[in-house]
């Protein structure tokens, strides 16, 4: 729990530096991509609220303007992506942005569609375990950095446009069938993205508890050979403690028996 306290707080503290750059000459560039993602995250609350308002008033402008809203949004995650790589402006936070609003986007819209059709509930689910998967990992990993997966953004077209069809055949229900199609084509893309997180989490995770466990050896390794050396440096003062006690009784015999010498000379004269 502390741990996502922790990221919600850093994730606070990226979008207030994203909006802080953003409105400055000198730092607007490096900006431009995440701005493009946050405005996918905008239309993932609006697009729901359209979709709800158009459904229950049968409103056809209303469900068009959420259709136009679905379809830019789905068109920024290009732009963000594109944006990035024109400017070298790729970051920790950027990647953390587009995950968590990629996920947003997706739950969002799934939750609004699968009212009219409850099918929409198996994307609500991949989305969902692609996002356990990875705060899983990421909870008993801290060091673990999250990757993009390549599979999750070739999986974010279909989805889109699962989600654009889904709207669509609210007006054109002759477009059912072929909504459910593309419903389960990208449901078995969810799962491919799923596992692919599962495959580079794992194989990130065995490097970080590998690095972990040769810095423990090494800790250890070096606190052995301090107290050897504090041992050896103990025996070695031993010894010369001996010597040098040997050395004084030595000496102090010396004078015992010069001291009896002259005892004696004295007696004699």
């Amino acid at each position: 729990m502390n741990e996502i306290k922790k990221n919600f707080e850093e994730f606070k503290k990226g979008i207030k530096t994203m909006f802080k750059e953003f409105f400055k000459k000198d730092t607007n560039k490096k900006q431009r991509a995440n701005m493009w993602t946050f405005s996918r995250l905008v239309c993932a609350f609006i697009i729901p609220i359209l979709t709800t308002i158009g459904a229950l008033l049968n409103s056809l402008p209303v469900l068009i303007a959420a259709f136009t809203t679905a379809g830019l949004g789905a068109m920024t995650d290009f732009f963000d992506g594109r944006s990035a790589r024109k400017h070298n402006s790729t970051s920790e936070f950027g990647a953390l942005l587009d995950v968590v609003t990629d996920k947003v986007f997706s739950l969002l819209l799934g939750i609004s569609l699968s009212i009219l059709n409850p099918l929409f509930l198996l994307n609500i689910a991949g989305e969902t375990a692609i996002t356990l998967t990875n705060t899983i990992y990421k909870i008993k990993h801290k060091d673990l950095k999250l990757e993009a997966s390549k599979i999750g953004k070739i999986k974010q077209w279909p989805l889109s446009l699962t989600f654009i069809l889904g709207i669509i055949s609210i007006l054109f229900p002759t477009l059912r069938t072929a909504t459910n199609i593309t419903i389960i084509m990208t449901f078995l893309a969810e799962l491919a993205t799923m596992t692919d997180y599962m495959i580079k989490n794992e194989k990130q995770a065995k490097s970080i508890e590998k690095i972990n466990t040769i810095t423990e050896i090494n800790n250890e390794l070096e606190e052995k050979e301090q107290k050897e050396k504090e041992l050896t440096d103990t025996e070695k003062r031993k010894e010369e403690l001996i010597k040098l006690r040997d050395l004084l009784a030595y000496h102090l015999n010396e004078q015992t028996q010069d001291k009896e010498k002259i005892r004696k000379r004295t007696l004699n004269n």
